[in-house]
């Protein structure tokens, strides 16, 4: 089909109210592929001799609105341009053009990437009999084997209601909520030499019902980013620690239907990442840089297991222009082509 008319089908299939119709599309479409119980599309091809195990995943969610696409030039836009169907596109005709001699090469197709990362998180549970995977996002074709890592943290304070005109006989919980958040903001960072440092954002705040009461109730979520060596356990721990003597009761943990990513770093000197670097150097009109993704992703489900990098067309943001889950999202035409011909060479090369 080609990656850039299979682009333009799927910009034309919404997916950032439910997957069923792209689902679809993909069974269809996809050589030999079938829907796991996790929602997960996949699909495999296997040489006759032993060889590397590649994988090649992407997510075929976005997120809303829904912007209508649009091929203006050289140039496509939508939703989901580059976030990620703009990158699913071209590993499908990659797949799709290899017929491994030895080794294999397994693509799936995340259902929830935007949302909970459930699909693929329990896709992977048992594990995966993998050596090296290609996780789909917009890097500009750059190659990126660390991301920081993302949870979302629920905040939850609790107070005594009081009439508005004696605040003093009740516990105010947006006053808690000030203080916390304050506290929270000053907390230490952690540095990473490769990845940076982490940081701690609120959010979401809601509290209260009525203008004349004090509330009784008050929660705020916290986008913590995190840094390798932090766990889930690590960012309760640092946030909890500020919040201790605060006048407030207070609960911390994880926001429903947030992201919960760890954090991870590939080796930039591992055989595979030096090897795919090379066939991508091999498409560009220089060498790809190699570093960190700018967000969280789902390559850290991966990184457990096997070296992992991110990489695809598009970028999610151009200095101060956002550009993904944007209104302005947009991914050139050269580069989705040229990821094409960088996965195919790759895929080819190794599993030959």
């Amino acid at each position: 089909m080609g990656s850039v008319a299979r682009l333009e089908r799927l910009m034309r299939i919404e997916s950032h109210d439910g997957v069923d119709e792209i689902q679809e599309h993909l069974l269809d479409t996809v050589d030999g592929a079938e829907l796991d119980d996790t929602g997960c599309v996949y699909a495999e091809k296997r040489g006759d001799r032993e060889g590397p195990r590649i994988v090649l995943n992407s997510h075929m969610d976005v997120v809303s609105p829904h912007v209508e696409f649009e091929r203006d030039g050289d140039v496509i836009r939508g939703r989901g341009a580059c976030d990620a169907k703009g990158c699913l596109a071209p590993m499908i005709d990659a797949f799709s053009r290899v017929d491994p001699d030895a080794g294999s090469v397994h693509l799936v197709v995340s259902p929830d990437e935007e949302t909970t990362q459930r699909g693929l998180y329990e896709y992977l549970s048992d594990g995966i009999d993998a050596d090296f995977a290609i996780v789909g996002e917009p890097t500009g074709l750059d190659v990126c084997p660390s991301a920081r890592g993302h949870y979302d943290l629920l905040v939850e304070l609790y107070g005594a209601s009081a009439h508005g005109a004696t605040p003093e006989s009740g516990t105010n919980t947006t006053v808690c909520a000030a203080e916390a958040i304050t506290r929270i903001t000053e907390l230490p960072h952690r540095t990473d030499e490769t990845l940076g440092s982490n940081n701690f954002t609120p959010t979401i705040i809601e509290g209260g019902n009525r203008p004349n009461q004090v509330p009784e109730y008050t929660k705020f979520v916290v986008d913590y980013r995190t840094v390798p060596g932090e766990s889930r356990e690590d960012a309760i721990e640092h946030v909890e620690g500020v919040l201790r003597e605060l006048v407030c009761e207070y609960d911390i943990g994880f926001y429903d239907g947030g992201s919960s990513l760890a954090s991870f770093k590939t080796d930039a000197d591992d055989e595979f990442v030096v090897e795919f670097g090379e066939h991508v150097a091999s498409v560009r009109d220089a060498a790809p840089a190699v570093r960190p993704f700018d967000a969280a992703t789902e390559a850290a489900f991966f990184a457990p297991h096997m070296p992992v990098v991110v990489f695809g067309p598009g970028l999610i943001s151009d200095g101060d222009q956002a550009i993904a889950h944007s209104e302005h999202e947009f991914v050139p035409v050269e580069q989705v082509e040229r990821a094409e011909d960088a996965l195919t060479g790759f895929l080819a090369a190794t599993l030959s």
